[in-house]
């Protein structure tokens, strides 16, 4: 069987939605607000930075906040499309690259969230995205992003397989982990129906781990001010323990 190799959320945007199903972007959502409550941000426009398909985008937009969302996989931007035009709600929709987006509009705060930074290869692309996001947020407007952390790509995915079957699709999820290059390498294999057949499509994802010195000093370097690095959903300081750290950062 042949094996069409895709960039990284091209085809997975296809089940992508279905297989997420554990993620709360309800709770994402009041942590985020509770976020701008704590640093006294009261943003009327949101940019969310790596959307894909929207989820978090729409129920902000729904509480009211002026939506924009940037995104570099099309299949995950046509999916967004179609469930804001269903939820009847007005984002304004963007391909492009977080490194190297170019929007000509400022934002009062601007999000990058499930760990989408941690696809920045090195510390150069992840300057890069920091520069990027500077340029379009508006002075004293707010960063708001998490990251994965080593543990829990150890504890996790390391050396780890997941599979599912469906009448429509199934995929096998293979994850290896790199000690010495802090880089999780994901395999991603896809049988989508098409008529009376599956064709099999494939994606690497590579998503590299940071010490939290390191983003705060790249922020530092890039014009913001680190606000907090707290375990995922709450207000307490990140510690050996956590899964996912969330950034605050305000630009100066």
């Amino acid at each position: 069987m042949r094996t069409h190799l895709t960039p990284p959320y091209e085809k997975f945007a296809y089940a992508y939605d279905r297989i997420m199903t554990n993620v709360n972007y309800t709770r994402w959502t009041h942590y985020i607000e509770s976020l701008f409550e704590k640093y006294d941000c009261k943003p009327r426009t949101v940019l969310d930075l790596a959307c894909g398909t929207c989820a978090l985008t729409i129920e902000l937009a729904l509480k009211g906040y002026e939506m924009t969302g940037v995104e570099r996989a099309v299949g995950m931007l046509d999916i967004a499309k179609e469930k804001a035009a269903a939820h009847d709600v007005n984002i304004e929709l963007h391909y492009g690259d977080m490194r190297e987006f170019q929007l000509n509009q400022r934002f009062d705060a601007i999000l990058c969230t499930y760990d989408s930074i941690n696809y920045a290869y090195d510390e150069t692309e992840l300057s890069n995205v920091f520069q990027c996001v500077a340029e379009h947020l508006e002075p004293d407007g707010l960063f708001i992003f998490d990251v994965t952390t080593e543990r829990n790509i150890v504890e996790h995915f390391h050396n780890k397989t997941f599979a599912s079957n469906h009448d429509d699709y199934t995929y096998i999820w293979k994850n290896n982990y790199l000690h010495d290059s802090k880089m999780c390498q994901t395999v991603l294999t896809f049988f989508i129906r098409e008529g009376d057949l599956f064709r099999r499509y494939e994606e690497v994802h590579q998503q590299r781990i940071f010490e939290v010195s390191t983003v705060n000093d790249l922020l530092k370097g890039s014009g913001y001010k680190p606000m907090s690095a707290y375990d995922m959903y709450t207000f307490n300081r990140w510690n050996r323990y956590s899964d996912r750290i969330n950034f605050t950062a305000r630009l100066l």
